[in-house]
């Protein structure tokens, strides 16, 4: 400061002067006004390249996110033209098969080139099919005789009851009126004229004197109601949908006059007063009752056949399915469906014509293969024909198939080997090759027995052996030697076929072909256990307008999660718990006191019953994981009846179209078991 100060006194007044007149502020205000303004076009540039920018971003933005559905797009549509690549290389193949076979059969043909007045009437085929069809009209007469024989028997048991009823009370009405030949009264005797299948009463009479005299029910305290007057001439030509509405009014009166309103899922439970009779029924293990589907919408006639559960380590697909056989009588078509979520088809292909299949059965791979492989479903058909389809991908493409010349009635694996049940009474049995694929074009064949012959219906694997039920009898087979170990009879009755073979734990339930009676066998030694006749059941149940719908029979046997599931030639179906006399012992018996009815069931007899490992939710969603013990049982056959409803002749449908109705197409019933499995 001192320095600057004496520099400033230093300088003359004049220098001074000059100095501060030079000085002057108007200029530099005027170029402080410049640098503002020029400040506030910077700020206004600098807000429209910012908001440009933002605009940019978001259109970038923007571009990314079509950019990226674009490629989604690309990718589906690569993965659809592959899938289609798949299915046309599949056609193709199917074409060269095609045409590979109609080559071979015109080589085969030796008369093709011969003019047709030289060659033969009928070739082999033909005949092998007409011989085919002889045997089935056989078997179905022997069925028709066998129904012929229980109407006779129910009709003797009709007129005693009917001899049995007047009282004197009636009697002393006659006496009185003089009337001896009321139509009041009931009839005094009738002659027995010829026998015929088909009834010649209404449904009303036929429920009425068919109900037993020493009818062990609730509804047998009251007096029996008076006879009615005699039937019109006219009142037998009702149609049989007629007859049935009818029937199925009386049995809906009989349901809610001896089982009343107590009901839990579709099910039975006891009569009020009878709890005491079941008193280890436990209702949180009751099947609930989740779907009922119509198998398919589009074919009105289809009928069902057969089906089998695909569990996931044979597909190896993320839930169990279920591959359903339907169709005309001439054809069959496969459904593939997911239990879970039946109402969705997963896929459906038909199956080689002429002839309808007759049974269905999954194969698991072969152990230490070393390629990996997935499971096979083997087809059996009518003409004789053995079909073996992929269980996962390519369902549609059948990878071997080989022809028998005999039906095929069932399907079985058992320790590494396929047997195949044929109509002649012969196994079938199968092996694989060194290469570890199925040999179907060579085969052994086991004969069980001398003729007659009757067709092989069933085959069971335990550990004691292959259990094979032919005529009235089980032989038991040792599969590895190829040959019958022993035999024993299963009923009294040689006219009989054994059915159905169901085992768990130490014991086999068996059922044979029209007979309601099942029977409970040691597997290890095959000595009876248990004998049930299920018609005292279905009479206190059902009512005897039930047992006029067709004779009592067994069409349908299952064992899932502990319980005995049964299905009737009528289409009820029955749950029977499974209990074992103690701790120690392992032999299923069951008790008709703990049986329920299910109130949900088909208008004819059940095709099948089977069991999926699967869990639906309450709010009928899939659920995400699968319970332990949790089961999806599906029953199929024709039509649909609630038995608490009845048949009311709904859906406008007229008694005398031949088309079915609604209610009268295939159906399937999907119920829920949450216990775990026997």
């Amino acid at each position: 400061t001192a320095s600057l100060f004496s520099e400033l006194s230093g300088l003359s007044q004049e220098y001074l002067d000059s100095v501060d007149l030079g000085a002057s502020i108007q200029g530099a205000n005027e170029q402080i006004e410049d640098l503002l303004s020029q400040c506030e076009e910077l700020k206004r540039s600098h807000e429209l390249v910012d908001s440009a920018r933002r605009v940019l971003i978001s259109r970038v933005v923007e571009l990314t996110n079509d950019r990226a559905a674009l490629a989604l797009d690309v990718q589906s549509a690569q993965e659809t033209v592959a899938r289609l690549e798949g299915r046309l290389r599949e056609l193709e193949e199917e074409v060269r098969r095609l045409r590979r076979e109609l080559d071979e059969s015109q080589r085969d043909d030796t008369e093709s080139s011969l003019p047709l007045s030289l060659r033969q009437k009928f070739s082999r085929s033909e005949m092998a099919r007409v011989v085919m069809e002889k045997n089935q009209y056989k078997e179905r007469l022997i069925e028709l005789q066998e129904a012929l024989r229980r109407t006779q028997q129910l009709r003797a048991s009709r007129e005693k009851t009917v001899e049995e009823k007047p009282t004197s009370v009636w009697r002393r009405f006659h006496r009185l009126f003089g009337l001896t030949k009321d139509p009041l009264a009931p009839p005094t005797h009738t002659p027995k004229t010829r026998a015929t299948p088909i009834p010649t009463t209404t449904p009303t009479e036929s429920v009425r004197l068919s109900r037993p005299v020493n009818q062990s029910s609730p509804a047998s305290v009251s007096p029996p109601p008076p006879p009615t007057p005699p039937l019109s001439p006219s009142l037998p030509s009702v149609s049989p949908r007629l007859r049935k509405r009818e029937l199925y009014r009386d049995i809906r009166t009989h349901v809610w006059r001896i089982l009343g309103k107590k009901q839990l899922h579709g099910w039975s439970l006891p009569p009020p007063g009878q709890e005491a009779l079941s008193p280890s029924l436990d209702l949180n293990e009751v099947p609930v009752l989740v779907q009922l589907r119509i198998l398919d919408q589009k074919e009105s006639t289809s009928k069902l056949s057969c089906a089998v559960a695909v569990t996931p380590d044979l597909s190896a697909d993320h839930t169990c399915l279920v591959w359903v056989v339907s169709g005309p009588p001439s054809s069959s078509d496969v459904t593939v469906i997911d239990p879970v979520q039946s109402n969705q088809v997963l896929d459906q292909f038909h199956l080689p014509p002429p002839s309808p299949a007759l049974c269905i059965n999954t194969v698991p791979p072969a152990e230490n293969s070393p390629s990996p492989s997935s499971g096979t479903v083997w087809i059996g058909t009518q003409d004789g024909s053995l079909l073996v389809h992929s269980a996962s991908h390519n369902r549609r493409l059948c990878l071997q198939s080989t022809n028998l010349h005999e039906s095929v009635h069932s399907i079985t694996y058992s320790q590494g080997q396929v047997i195949a049940g044929l109509a002649n009474g012969t196994l079938a049995l199968f092996s694989r090759n060194s290469e570890g694929e199925w040999d179907v074009q060579s085969h052994q064949l086991l004969s069980l027995g001398p003729p007659p012959l009757q067709p092989i219906r069933c085959c069971l694997a335990t550990e004691a052996g292959l259990w094979c039920g032919y005529w009235n009898r089980v032989c038991v087979i040792d599969s590895q030697e190829r040959k019958v170990e022993r035999s024993f009879s299963v009923s009294s009755r040689s006219e009989q076929q054994v059915r159905f073979l169901c085992a768990t734990r130490n014991g086999v339930w068996v059922a044979c072909r029209l007979d309601p009676a099942l029977r409970l066998f040691d597997w290890s030694t095959g000595h009876p256990l248990q004998e049930v006749d299920l018609t005292p059941l279905v009479t206190n149940t059902l009512g005897p307008a039930f047992l006029s719908l067709s004779p009592l029979q067994i069409s349908a046997l299952a064992l899932v999660c502990g319980r005995l599931w049964v299905g009737t030639g009528s289409g009820a179906i029955f749950s029977i718990p499974l209990c074992h006399g103690s701790q120690s012992s392992s032999i299923p018996y069951c008790s008709l006191a703990e049986a329920q009815l299910c109130y949900h069931g088909h208008r004819d007899a059940v095709r099948f019953i089977l069991s999926a490992p699967g869990c639906v939710s309450s709010s009928g969603a899939a659920g995400g994981a699968v319970a332990a013990g949790s089961h999806l049982v599906l029953s199929g056959g024709e039509g649909y009846i609630n038995f608490r409803i009845g048949d009311d002749g709904g859906e406008g449908g007229d008694s005398s179209e031949p088309l079915p109705r609604r209610a009268e197409r295939s159906h399937m019933i999907i119920w829920q078991c949450t216990a775990s499995p026997t």
